[in-house]
């Protein structure tokens, strides 16, 4: 296999989606355009070249995350490459750009917009029952795409009344709880709605959650269109990321911040400190409204 099958190998083992898979590629690319204008030769690099790497970076103005998502797919290159024998060492095995860039979040949506949007969501058919369930998994647990398509039926436990977010490469494993609502939705769809749309596919689907018609694992596609159904109605939503953000900030606003934290998935507490920063910038904004400096 060449580097770059290998590289795709080892990502598809890891399950990671074909559009991440995709921009790992672009990553790695660049960086063989870079070794390749050096003269330089993958394997035998070392550290002073991939800090040259990082050079070549600032001075093409990547920001820092950009940065680090560049040696992230470097260093799983070089592990792909191990695994392999192709490699002995990773010289991006502690590498890593210093540094973070937190944006504040913005156009938040108060819970009761997003429990308009949920209720003013009236499925029809199989499918848009199944795009109800997910957008109720948006709204109440603020899950992210990636999450949504690694959902699998032992996920959902209906006795307890939870369900179960797998750790992944952003994000904690976490066992967050249903709401009512939710876990007569989630019976439903799994004990009917559910194999009437396997009935419909050739393909076989595992114990995927929620799939697509074809022969894709992911439901991307589905999610894409299902956002643009509810955005004629509700001009105010840009994206589901929006919606999970808008949850977060109300955990943040509503509970202890490590619980919070914990709810969200992530792993470090500045993540969700910046959710309650927001909250801190209005107050100011408001304050500065009403009793400007003079």
């Amino acid at each position: 296999m060449s580097t770059e099958e290998i590289f795709v190998s080892y990502l598809k083992r890891r399950r990671y989606t074909d559009t991440t898979v995709k921009n790992k590629l672009g990553q790695i690319r660049i960086f063989f355009q870079w070794l390749e204008k050096e003269n330089l030769q993958l394997i035998g690099c070392g550290y002073p070249d991939m800090m040259a790497f990082i050079m070549h970076m600032r001075k093409e103005n990547f920001s820092i995350p950009n940065q680090n998502l560049h040696l992230r797919a470097i260093r799983q290159l070089f592990e792909g490459l191990m695994i392999e024998d192709k490699a002995t060492h990773n010289p991006v095995a502690n590498l890593r750009v210093k540094g973070h860039v937190y944006r504040l979040p913005h156009n938040l949506l108060s819970t009761e917009q997003l429990q308009k949007i949920y209720e003013g969501y009236r499925p029809q058919t199989d499918y848009q029952i199944r795009n109800k369930t997910i957008l109720g998994l948006y709204i109440n647990q603020a899950l992210m795409r990636a999450e949504m398509s690694r959902l699998e039926l032992q996920d959902i436990n209906l006795v307890k009344g939870t369900v179960r977010i797998r750790q992944n490469i952003k994000l904690a494993e976490r066992i967050l709880p249903l709401a009512a609502h939710q876990v007569l939705t989630l019976q439903e769809y799994i004990s009917k709605i559910r194999p009437q749309l396997l009935k419909q596919s050739e393909f076989e689907k595992g114990d995927r959650l929620f799939f697509t018609y074809s022969n894709g694992q992911t439901v991307n596609e589905s999610v894409r269109q299902l956002l643009q159904v509810l955005r004629k109605k509700h001009p105010e939503l840009s994206s589901l990321h929006q919606i999970r953000s808008s949850v977060v900030a109300n955990w943040a606003r509503e509970k202890p911040i490590r619980e919070a934290q914990y709810l969200a998935g992530h792993t470090h507490l500045r993540s969700i400190q910046r959710y309650r920063d927001v909250d801190l910038q209005d107050l100011q904004e408001s304050l500065n409204e009403h009793h400007p400096l003079k």
